[in-house]
């Protein structure tokens, strides 16, 4: 039985991902790291992009991949990247390119006897449609150009989430102020006619009173908290937004807006809990 060291979104913050890797306890060692109890680790995707030094983090994580230190998903980032490779390698920064067989040999999701890591939402029906695909299967990619294809549908939800429209009367701003016309919301509640800004996630402060149509058909498959635990990034939370939500877990407190990443130390045959976060900056446990 296996500990992981769960780590969120690093988007190409390398300084960070070292810092990080020093508080749990990695020890550098042959040009990667290692634990000395025997810790892996698992990034939930988002490696690359925003931040100063995408190219150094992807060194650092196919060395912990390649020496067997860490397993890794494929992000919603990772996934356009090898989209913009496959239509054409020009668009892609000759930095990176070195870097893309390797990103495209990475799975959609992982499934561990005692949990699960998915980039954004573990949408049961979506995650049986995609089990059996590859991105190194250049077909596989190119059936996901056209977004409403039956590949495109169920690789934007595992790998962006499940959204809803915001009707053309209300507002709706992200954290960053930009006005959206969807809204990501918590999908793993499941079986909700009705939402609010409660159901938003990150959770919408001014849409709280309101009351919305649910008209995802997605979201009626519930994650019920008899499943296994589960393990994502994407969602770029603000401080005050849990990232334990019983058994799943968001470890994306948005790196790039607070210069901060976050893990959960995941130790086998214990409950969920905050005091697992781990964060840089204040090294040590999250109570």
């Amino acid at each position: 039985m296996a500990n992981f060291d769960i780590i969120g979104d690093v988007h190409g913050h390398a300084s960070l991902l070292l810092e990080l890797l020093e508080i749990l306890g990695y020890e550098k060692n042959k040009g990667t790291f290692f634990h000395p109890l025997g810790h892996k680790i698992i990034f939930v995707g988002d490696l690359i992009n925003r931040g100063p030094d995408t190219t150094k983090v992807l060194e650092i994580v196919q060395s912990l991949h390649s020496k067997k230190q860490a397993f890794a998903v494929l992000g919603n980032h990772e996934f356009r990247l090898i989209q913009q490779f496959i239509k054409n390698p020009k668009w892609v920064d000759p930095k990176i390119k070195p870097f893309i067989p390797w990103i495209r040999s990475l799975p959609l999701f992982l499934e561990f006897r005692e949990l699960r890591v998915v980039h954004a939402a573990w949408h049961f029906s979506s995650i049986e449609k995609l089990k059996n695909q590859s991105a190194e299967d250049t077909n596989f990619i190119r059936s996901t150009f056209e977004p409403m294809s039956e590949f495109g549908q169920a690789i934007d939800i595992i790998l962006r989430g499940i959204t809803v429209p915001i009707p053309n009367e209300l507002n709706y701003f992200d954290r960053f102020g930009i006005q959206r016309k969807k809204a990501r919301i918590r999908w793993w509640e499941g079986g909700k006619n009705k939402i609010d800004g409660s159901n938003f996630f990150p959770k919408s402060k001014t849409l709280l009173t309101e009351s919305l149509t649910m008209k995802s058909p997605e979201i009626r498959q519930e994650y019920t908290h008899k499943e296994r635990p589960l393990f994502l990034g994407h969602y770029c939370l603000p401080v005050d937004e849990p990232k334990v939500i019983k058994n799943v877990v968001c470890v994306d407190g948005c790196v790039t807006c607070e210069k901060v990443l976050w893990a959960y130390q995941f130790k086998s045959g214990e409950e969920i809990s905050n005091v697992n976060l781990v964060q840089t900056q204040k090294s040590g446990l999250i109570g």
